[in-house]
């Protein structure tokens, strides 16, 4: 079997942000499973990523001999040239034509893209029940549909370096700020929590959104950018908190891989109400929910858990949890057999069950 996973942008850059991060975690796991896989992306000329996965210029998906084409975001759909073989899309959140009310800048593309996938592909793939339901609802149920959330890696980096100041106890921010309700809340916990400073590692996304610059971010809190995802874990070890913050009040646009790797380093989470990943929490029982947009009730909640940290033992317990049930190679378990289904090795209704 022969796999080709089609990427919208160059993934040669620095694995630094979740797409490049589960776009190498999903390549190199089925390659280890002994599939061969390539990656399919914009680039001139062919490449290699983590010495393992073999990447491609576009017009190979016409030469390559794929029995199964992967796209891995709305916009890879319009990638996929007149290859007539299976194709299993991915996309993140279902957009309707109103909501969620921060694509509106791209919202007939990606609404475009959906209609297509609707067309020719021959299953989905979403991260959750929520964007499964809305699928549903806006694109009938022709089209099998296949869950495989957000996963974390089985084995991490030993803890290294501090590298915050030690000055202050010390609130991570992990990931894109993509929403300017983000930059709102995190400078009201940053105005009123003068016990604690919070630290962003990720980029502020919010332009790229059609809502605005959204203010700008109180000089108390500490940008990082983005890092690589091996100096990603020191952030984590070395925090007291890991904060997750909800782009609005709609659950199905609210599904944070951030949370996975809080939990997997042992991190106790600080979560809004709406998000989809919540339940990781209550699971692992590693962090607290706040109420959404109630301030105060994330000032207590904050303040909590930073005033009773949990012990070693219940983090053990929650890094366990997330490596044995949550991990990249069990999201690659269920593409195995998914693309084993598509080839005819497996019975099409066990994979696609829905």
């Amino acid at each position: 079997m022969k796999v080709g996973m089609v990427f919208h942008k160059s993934p040669l850059a620095p694995p630094s942000s979740i797409d490049l991060i589960r776009l190498r975690a999903i390549s190199s796991g089925l390659i280890r499973k002994g599939i061969e896989t390539e990656v399919l992306a914009p680039v001139n000329h062919e490449g290699v990523m983590d010495g393992l996965i073999p990447v491609r210029p576009l017009n190979h998906i016409m030469k390559g001999h794929y029995d199964i084409i992967k796209t891995c975001y709305h916009f890879s759909i319009e990638l996929i040239q007149d290859y007539e073989g299976p194709i299993v899309s991915r996309i993140v959140r279902v957009v309707d034509d109103r909501l969620p009310e921060r694509d509106e800048k791209w919202r007939e593309r990606l609404l475009s893209c959906q209609e297509r996938v609707s067309q020719r592909a021959s299953v989905l793939v979403l991260n959750n029940v929520e964007n499964k339901i809305r699928w549903r609802l806006f694109h009938g149920r022709f089209l099998p549909v296949v869950l495989v959330p957000t996963g974390c890696p089985m084995q991490i980096p030993p803890p290294r370096k501090n590298p915050y100041d030690g000055k202050k106890r010390t609130i991570l921010f992990l990931g894109s700020i993509a929403a300017p309700r983000m930059i709102t809340i995190m400078n009201t916990l940053a105005t009123r929590l003068n016990e604690a400073r919070i630290h962003v590692v990720g980029l502020n996304k919010v332009h790229w959104y059609g809502t605005g610059e959204g203010g700008d971010i109180h000089p108390s809190i500490v940008q990082h950018g983005e890092v690589l995802e091996e100096d990603i874990w020191d952030y984590i070890y070395h925090a007291d908190m890991g904060l997750a913050i909800a782009t609005g009040p709609h659950a199905f646009d609210n599904d944070l891989s951030k949370i996975c790797n809080y939990l997997r380093g042992g991190l106790p989470v600080l979560s809004e109400a709406p998000v989809v990943n919540n339940d990781l929490i209550y699971q692992s029982g590693l962090g607290r929910i706040f109420r959404f947009d109630d301030m105060e009730d994330l000032i207590a909640n904050a303040l909590s858990l930073l005033d009773n940290p949990p012990t070693p033992e219940r983090r053990n317990t929650a890094m366990t949890f997330m490596s044995t049930e949550h991990s990249w190679d069990r999201r690659v378990e269920i593409y195995e057999h998914l693309f084993k289904t598509l080839t005819g090795s497996v019975s099409r209704q066990a994979a696609c069950k829905d």
